[in-house]
This record gives structure tokens, sequence and C-alpha cells, in this order.
């Protein structure tokens, strides 16, 4: 037998905290000192941390810890975190736990766990990474190994052209991300890297500060905050490491006072989707009212990487007591001595199988038992009276009687051996409900109980079956007894059990006796009974067509209901029709890109084909003009030799066939793509036959000096993934919208939607100042895409001959912080009864503007910066127009 433990080995809380720091020197120090049972919950958090370390080379990970406070969620994760540590020095890992619903105040926490010398190392590493793929190198450093220690200096890329791909990268995951590049680049700058440091954690810099690295005063939107984020994600990942970030206690963020928080899911969601997609690592951990808030889809999205710790079994139990004994034993020991096997099972049954009340309860034991003496049931009874929570067999039968005479419920008590078990509400043959009351359940083999819950002694069958267990019940016999029967409530003495008992008592209510005897009435209920029976009798026929015709509404409204879906299965719908209409939509794109690709190999190969057939020609009627013996006959062939020559040189120089000639091989997917036209070289150019060669080029030109070639090359473009190219090229120009208004109106007359993209962007100006009067001028549909792109100045139609409906709807969302019942909507999720002062054809034309599935709608241009943005407001203005239409269904019902 194993020697006693020199020293209590179980903390007093029981409980297992997680520093918000990103050194790993503190996760080091918790697992050396910290026992961790290999529980469910545990190994398998670990092992997804293990596939993602693994295939880092591939896509991110995404795994959700959910349960019961105290089940051993934090712990789970902060084991999971050292194990990462240990097995990759190299990563950075972020701990959050939030505090409550503000996202922006959690922003910050996060950030500014990262010291300023590892976010400028990450920033040197990023670009060092964006210089080797340019140059076609594409090497990665080693885990643990730093590519250089020094400045950023490219090798034979130019530094332009490092900082243009950072800027696309940057484009493509911040959608604010001017000021993300200015501020990673300073962040390099000996005199500015503190003030853009601040700036990337979320704190307020001066203006003088913010003057000088062109960014805003401070990040203070969450919107922005969930671009930091995905930026910082893909900032670790590119340079070469991998990427882990956890967020504790999500039910704080995702839920207000128990009422789900729209934003707040809106921004979980774009983070689950984000972070994956960086390559990175995304933890979840969240409480049992945190998981069911989620959405569907969003639970979906996390498929097999959600995991339900559950109350712990005997054997995990008894796995937990031992690892935390063992950890302070002076011999080796691989049980819980001394522990008895009755004294784990009354812990549990005073714990519920919670693991913080376990060790907490195991704690009080161990302090209460003599020196050297064994701690058994009636220890652990003893110890856990203070502590423990879940009330006696005897007690919890006081309390279901008490609850039973209190609803005014008449039952039948049931003894067995002196003991109450059982009750039973009488209805005739057989009791119309049945409440056994059972001791604690730990194994499998206890489930026979449910058995003579079914049915009666007698052998009758009751309607309605409860059972109440006293303290515990084993996760697998749980799910045997909620087969059984119509409810199973566990007594642990916490206010969930009393409301879950307040609610079956009500249901107990509410069962109609069935015995045909009528209940007791007092004087009023009789005459009121009585007067009712006389209008019956008066007006039967009446009542009889009045009774027909609300029979025929009811089956016509429960119709319609049905064929009807709920909100948030209509919103399922839509954003699966979403994603379909955009992946056709690409893959049509495509295919017309390959297709060009293909028109110009074979242009290439008739051409090659012609030149040779010229050469050889001209060949042949040089070698024949000597054998001919007629002077004017041998100087015709070789008068036509030259003609040969002269007509394959003409057609070699020729601009068309130079075209031709520098065709570029075809890609197979969009990386090809970008590696073909990164290797271009002099083949690129705007008239190249190639479509890869004008793909390069729209890389490559420099979008100030050669902005107005590159507007001509979009306009003379045939090829939409060329034209979005080339419309990101010029969205980085430093001209300002307003400045590329006519252009922008030539392409829609053109037929370039493309040139949208120089429109939707940040346009600079005072805040003191109106918009610049081009912009208010513009198409009333073209200014609501420089208002999306503009939040902050959404009045851009003041003084305009006519509006868009759009815009009063967008106006009215009150992004400055105003009470309009739209804005609140918006903030803080739809009410079916919430009275909307924006018109219904007002919301239905901005849907209708924003839609990614209906010609023209903005959502269905997919290269927009905004494309986010515009699917969230779509889906808000969708789910208005949705309740609307219920709230006329209902009224039409009443």
């Amino acid at each position: 037998m194993a020697d006693y433990p020199a020293r209590n080995p179980f903390p007093a809380r029981g409980t297992s905290s997680a520093e918000e720091t990103s050194l790993p020197g503190f996760l080091s120090d918790w697992a050396r000192s910290t026992p961790t049972a290999l529980l469910p919950g545990v190994r398998d958090v670990v092992r997804q941390a293990r596939a993602y370390l693994a295939a880092f080379d591939g896509d991110g990970g995404l795994h959700c810890l959910y349960g019961a406070h105290g089940i051993g969620k934090t712990h789970a994760a902060r084991s999971m975190m050292a194990v990462v540590n240990e097995e990759s020095p190299d990563a950075v890992q972020l701990y959050l736990r939030f505090q409550d619903d503000d996202f922006v105040a959690a922003y910050r926490r996060m950030v500014s766990q990262l010291p300023l010398s590892l976010l400028v190392e990450l920033s040197l590493s990023y670009l060092d990474t964006l210089a080797d793929d340019l140059s076609g190198r594409a090497v990665r450093p080693a885990a643990g190994e730093s590519r250089r220690s020094g400045p950023f200096v490219p090798d034979p890329v130019e530094s332009g052209e490092v900082l243009e791909e950072q800027a696309k990268e940057i484009a493509a995951v911040a959608g604010d991300w001017p000021q993300f590049q200015r501020a990673l680049s300073y962040l390099t700058r000996p005199g500015f890297a503190d003030d853009a440091y601040d700036w990337l954690c979320g704190r307020p810099i001066s203006p003088e500060s913010s003057r000088a690295l062109g960014v805003s005063a401070q990040i203070d939107d969450p919107l922005t905050c969930r671009y930091g984020l995905q930026l910082l994600t893909r900032l670790v990942t590119r340079g070469g490491r991998p990427f882990v970030m956890v967020l504790d206690q999500c039910e704080k963020f995702l839920l207000d006072d128990g009422d789900p928080v729209p934003r707040n899911i809106g921004i979980l969601h774009g983070l689950v989707e984000a972070v994956p997609r960086a390559r990175g690592m995304l933890v979840l951990v969240a409480s049992e009212a945190g998981w069911e808030c989620m959405p569907q889809d969003l639970r979906q999205r996390l498929g097999a990487g959600a995991c339900h710790m559950l109350p712990l079994t005997p054997g995990e139990a008894t796995l937990v007591l031992a690892t935390y004994i063992n950890a302070v034993r002076q011999s080796d020991g691989d049980d819980v001595w001394p522990f008895t096997e009755a004294g784990v099972l009354e812990l549990l049954r005073h714990s519920g199988g919670n693991v913080r009340l376990l060790l907490q309860l195991a704690w009080a034991a161990f302090e209460a038992a003599a020196p050297g003496g064994l701690i058994d049931a009636g220890l652990v009874a003893t110890a856990s009276a203070r502590h423990g929570r879940a009330p006696s067999f005897a007690a919890l039968a006081t309390l279901v009687e008490r609850e039973l005479r209190a609803c005014g419920l008449a039952a039948e008590r049931v003894e067995e051996n002196g003991a109450v078990t059982s009750f039973e509400l009488p209805g005739g043959s057989a009791p119309r409900a049945v409440i056994r009351l059972s001791e604690a359940m730990f194994f499998d083999d206890e489930v026979a109980i449910a058995d003579e819950m079914v049915t009666r002694r007698s052998g009758a069958p009751a309607a309605f079956t409860a059972l109440l267990v006293t303290g515990y019940v084993s996760p697998t016999v749980l799910t045997v007894l909620r087969e059984a029967m119509h409810v199973v409530l566990v007594a642990d003495g916490s206010p969930g059990f009393g409301r879950a008992l307040d609610e079956l008592v009500k249901r107990l209510a509410a069962i109609p006796a069935g015995s045909g005897e009528p209940l007791p009435q007092d004087e009023t209920l009789r005459e009121l009974r009585t007067r009712m029976d006389d209008l019956v009798a008066a007006r039967q026929g009446e009542v009889l067509a009045l009774q027909r015709r609300l029979d025929d509404v009811a089956e016509r409204l429960d119709r319609e209901r049905q064929r009807r879906p709920d909100w948030p299965a209509r919103r399922v719908e839509l954003v699966e029709r979403i994603t379909e209409f955009r992946d056709a939509r690409a893959a049509t794109d495509w295919l017309e890109f390959s297709r060009a690709g293909t028109v110009a190999a074979r242009r290439r190969t008739r051409l090659l084909s012609l030149l040779a057939l010229t050469v050889v020609a001209a060949a042949v009627l040089f070698a024949a003009a000597p054998a001919v013996g007629m002077l004017p006959l041998r100087w015709a062939l070789i008068v036509g030799g030259v003609a040969a020559l002269v007509a394959a040189a003409l057609l070699w120089r020729s601009p068309a066939a130079s075209n031709v000639r520098h065709a570029v091989a075809g890609a197979e997917s969009r990386r090809d793509l970008d590696r073909l036209a990164r290797e271009a070289g002099t083949r690129a150019g705007p008239h190249a036959a190639d479509p890869v060669g004008r793909y390069a080029y729209a890389l490559r030109e420099d979008p100030d000096d050669g902005y107005q070639r590159l507007v001509e090359a979009m306009l003379a473009e045939p090829l939409a993934i060329v034209r979005q190219a080339l419309g990101r090229r010029l969205a980085v120009s430093e001209r300002s919208p307003a400045q590329c208004v006519p252009d922008v109106l030539r392409g829609l007359r053109e037929g370039c939607p493309e040139m949208l993209l120089l429109l939707a962007r940040r346009q600079r100006h005072a805040e003191s100042e109106l918009p610049p009067r081009v912009l208010r001028d513009l198409p009333p549909e073209l200014r609501v895409l420089v208002a999306l792109a503009n939040p902050g100045t959404l009045g851009l139609a003041d003084g305009a001959m006519s509006r868009q409906p759009a815009e009063l709807a967008l106006e009215a969302l009150g992004v400055r912080g105003l009470l309009h019942p739209l804005a609140l909507a918006f903030r803080g999720g739809v009410s079916q009864i919430m009275p909307i002062e924006i018109p219904p054809s007002a919301l239905r034309a901005t849907a209708h503007l924003l839609s990614p599935l209906e010609p023209g709608g903005f959502g269905t241009y997919d290269w927009l910066p905004l494309i986010a943005e515009i699917d969230e407001l779509f889906l808000f203005f969708e789910e208005l127009l949705y309740y609307q239409e219920e709230n006329r269904i209902n009224r039409h019902k009443s």
C-alpha cells in the first residue's frame, strides 16, 4: 500500500485560474505545480491542439469546450496551452476571460499581452516572409528560429513591392486596412514605436501622434477590434509561428442578463470564420447557456470541435483524486487511499460530479480526517455538511411534499421500509402522475429503478412520471433515465434545481384528473358556469357557426405557420443561399478565366506552327534554286525564299504576334495564378494575349503614376478576375474617392462595375467639414455605397435632389449613438413588437439594394472590401421584414 500523503493534496477552492498573459513562463510554472487528470475534455482539446501543430501549413483549428460552471473547462484549456508551449515554444498564445459584453475592452486587454518587442519581431518576420514569397524562394524558418534579428532589409525585391503585397494581404482581413498598415510600418521606427504600439493595443494617443502616424486617436469600435485580431492572426502565422487564441467565459460576452446580444454573436461568428482561415487556432470556452445562445450555423461550424464536458463518472472521480494524491506522495502509488470506495461515491453525491466541488469537499474531508486515518462515507458526509448543497433523502421527500401542498395538489405518499419513496396524484383507475424519489445513482445497473417508475405496483401505467435523485446521477445513467421518464431532476440544492422543481409542480397542476368527477368549485364559478350554459343554449347556432369560422382561420394560419420557418432557420437558409450564389459566381469567373487562357495557348500554337511553316518554305525555295537550270526560274525561287523570310520576320515582330509569343502558362488555381503572375517578368502587360500576363500587370503597375493606364486597361479588360485585380490595385491609389468619381461613372456606363472599388473607400476630410460636393451629387445608390464606406458621415444626401430610400434606413441606424428604434434594434436585437419608424417600403428597398442574391445588389459584388458589413446589414433588414410579416400574421390571427 502506498504511503499516506504528507500534506493535504487538494486545493481548498478547487479552482484553476489562468493569467491573461502571453509569457510562456507562466504556462510552464502552472504545468509543473498543478496536477491535471486526463479527463475526456482535457484529452480532446489536447488532441485538437496537437493536430493543429502537426498540420500548421494547412488550415487552422477550431474548438469549443462547454459545460456547467466548475466542470473543469478552464483547467482543460490551460492544460492545452501548456502542451502547446512545450511542443512548440515559438507559438504565440493569448488567453482572455470575458468580464462583460464590451468587446473593445476585451480587445485592449488581449493585445496588450504581447510586449512591444514581440510585436516588432512578428512584424519583421511577416515582412521577411512577404519578401521571400515575392522573390520566389518561399523559405520558412524552422520552429523556434528567427529569420534575422536586424531591421527589415529586402533581398532582391524592392521594398515598395513588399509594402504593396502587405497592403493587399491586410486589406483582405481588415476593413480599415490603411490605418493598420501605417501603424505596423511605424512600429519598427525608433521614436514612433511606442505610439504605434499603444494605438494597436487600443490605447489613446495624443493628437500630434495621431497626425504623425496617420491614424485615428484610438481604436474604439468592436468591428475595428475584430479586424485587429484577424490581422494579428495573419501577422503571427505568416511569420511562421503557430497562433492560439483562447476566449473563456464566452457567455458573459454573448449574453446580457440572459438575453443574447446579436452584435456580439456576429463578432464571434466572424472570428470563428477568420482565425482558422488565417491558420490560427481558436478555442472557445462557454457555459451551457453560452452554448445554447450560439446560432445553429455557428454550432454547425464548430462541428466535431465542440466538446460537451459532463459531470464526472465514478471512474473519472477516482482518476481526479488519484492524480492529486499521487502528486504529493513520497512513493509511487496508483490508488486513492486513504479514500475508500464508499467515500468516493459520497463525494460524488455531495458534489454532483462537479470537479470544483469534488476537490473542495475532498479538501474538507482530508482536513477532518484523523492523522493517518481512512476517509470513508461517514467522514465525507460529516465534512460536507458545511460545504455540500445536496439534500438528504428524507429532506428531499419533505421538500417535494411541501411544494405539492403549496400548489394545492393532494398527493398520496407511498412508503417502503418506513421511508417515503414516491408520491402519486390520483386520477381514477391509474394515477395521473407519479413522482419517484431515489438515492444517488452511480452505475449503469441502477437504471433498473426506471422500470418501477413506468408502471404502478398494481401494473397500471401512470400518465406522467418524474424522478428526483439526491445529489448525483452518472451521465450515462441520466441519458437512459430521460428516455424512460417524462422528467428527471437531480436534487443538488442549486437555484437551478429549485426553478426546475417549481416548473415540475406547475406542470403537474395542469394535468387533468381524468376521473370524470367534477372538481370542487366555489359559488362564483358555479354561477358563471350556469350563465355560460344558458348562453350556449340560447345561441347554439351562432356558437357553432363561429366555432367553425374560428377552426377554419386557425387551420389556415397553422398551415401558413408550418410553411413559414422561424427566423433562425430562415437566417441559416439565407446564409446557405448566399454561400451557394457566391461559389457559383466565383466558379463562373474562374471558368471564364481558364477558357481565355486556353484560347491564348491555342493561338500561340497556331502562330508557332505558321512561323515554322514559313521558315521551312523559305529553306525549300533556297535549296531548290541551284538545281534549276533556267535563270529566270532560279531567280524566282530565290525571290520567293526572301519574301518568305521577310514575311516570317514581319509576323514575328508584329505587336499582335508579340503578345501571343509572350503568353504565360495556364493556371489551375488562384495560388497558381499569383505564383505565375510573380514569375511573369517582362511578359506582363495591359495588352498581353494570355490573361495571366494582364493579371501580373495589375499587380505591378504603380497605382499613382500609372493611374490612367490602369483605368484604360480596366475598361478594356473582358475578364472579371483581371478587372478585380486592376480595381484592387487602383484602390490603393493616393487619390481620394472624390477625385475618382468621373472614372467610376465612366466605368459604370461602359459596363465595368469593378470600378466601384475606387468609391468604396474612406474619404478623408475634417470632422467639421461636409463631404465633398461631388460625392453628395452622386446617383442615390452610389451615395449609399459611400455611406457604407464612411460610417461616420452617413448624411451624404443633405441637399440632394433625390434620395435613395436606403439612405433613410442607414442614417437611422445611429452610428453616433442615437436612440432611434432602428439603431436600438441593430445593437440589441430585433423585437417583434418594437415600433420601427421606417416605412416598410424603405426597408424592402434597402434589403434589395444590399442583396447578395438579386442582380445588381451590392452583395453580389463579392470583391468589395465591405462585403462582410453588407451581408450583416442585409440579414438585419431581412430580419426586420420577417418580423413585420410575423406581426401582420399575428394581427390577422387576433
